[in-house]
C-alpha cells in the first residue's frame, strides 16, 4: 500500500520551503482536488502559500507588479493565439472540423475580447468561458486539435489568478513580513492534506492516488536527502581537527 512519506519541513530554508510546497500544490492541481478528495482543503493551502510568498517578497524587498503584468501578457498572448488558431480551422478541408471550429468560435465571440477588461473581470470571464468550453465542447477541441493549446490558456489564467491573489495578500504580509509565521500556517495544512490522502489510499486502495503519491514522494525524498547531506557537512566541519 503506497503512502506519502512524512516530511518535517521545519529545517529547510525559506526558499526551499516555498519551492517544495509550490511543487506539491502544482501536483495536487494537476491530479485535481476532486480526484484526491481534498476539495475543502486546497483553497486553504493555496491561500497560505500566497501569504508565505508575499512575506518572502517583503523580506527580500521586491513586489508583484512586474510578475502580474508578465502573467497577464502571457495569458493574453495565448488566448489571442488560440482564437486565431480556431478561426483558421473554419477553412479546414474537413467539414466536420469546420463545424467544430464554428461551435467554439461562437462561444469565443459571445464573450468577446476579454483583454479589454480589468484584471478581475478578465479572470472571471476567462474562467467561466473556459469552464463552458471544457464542459460542453471537449470533442470539438479534439476535432480541431486544439486541446493542448486551450489547456495552456486555462493554465495561464489560473497562474495569473494565483499571482493576483498574492498581490492582494501582500499588504497584509507587509504588516509583519514574518516568513516564519507564514510557514507555521502552511505546514499543518499540508500535513492535513497528506494525512487524508494516505487514509483514503488505505480505505479505497491506492490505485487512484498512486501516481500522485509517487510524484510527491520524489520531492520529499529529494529534500530529505538535501537536509541529510547538509547535516553531514556540518558535522564533518565541527569534527574536523584544528590545523
Amino acid at each position: 500500500m503506497k503512502q506519502i512519506i512524512s516530511f518535517d519541513a521545519h529545517s529547510v530554508r525559506n526558499d526551499e520551503h516555498g519551492q517544495f510546497h509550490s511543487d506539491a500544490y502544482k501536483l495536487m492541481i494537476g491530479q485535481t482536488a476532486v480526484k484526491l478528495g481534498i476539495v475543502d482543503q486546497i483553497t486553504l493551502y493555496a491561500n497560505s502559500l500566497a501569504v508565505e510568498s508575499a512575506a518572502m517578497q517583503v523580506e527580500s524587498g521586491s513586489a508583484y507588479t512586474k510578475t502580474i503584468i508578465q502573467a497577464d501578457d502571457y495569458r493574453d498572448q495565448l488566448d489571442h493565439g488560440f482564437s486565431l488558431y480556431t478561426e483558421s480551422k473554419l477553412y479546414h478541408y474537413d467539414p466536420l472540423v469546420q463545424e467544430s471550429a464554428r461551435k467554439i468560435m461562437r462561444i469565443l465571440n459571445q464573450y468577446g475580447d476579454l483583454r479589454k477588461l480589468t484584471y478581475n473581470e478578465e479572470s472571471k470571464s476567462l474562467t467561466n468561458r473556459n469552464t463552458e468550453i471544457m464542459t460542453n465542447y471537449t470533442d470539438d477541441l479534439d476535432a480541431i486539435e486544439g486541446t493542448e493549446w486551450f489547456s495552456k490558456v486555462d493554465a495561464a489564467n489560473n497562474d495569473f489568478i494565483l499571482h493576483f491573489g498574492s498581490r492582494a495578500n501582500e499588504e497584509a504580509a507587509r504588516i509583519c513580513g514574518d516568513v516564519r509565521a507564514a510557514r507555521a500556517v502552511v505546514d499543518p495544512i499540508y500535513n492535513a492534506i497528506t494525512s487524508r490522502i494516505n487514509a483514503l489510499a488505505i480505505v479505497n486502495g491506492d490505485a487512484v492516488y498512486a501516481e500522485f503519491i509517487d510524484q510527491l514522494n520524489y520531492y520529499v525524498s529529494y529534500y530529505k536527502t538535501t537536509l541529510a547531506a547538509r547535516k553531514g557537512r556540518k558535522k564533518t566541519a565541527t569534527e574536523a581537527p584544528k590545523a
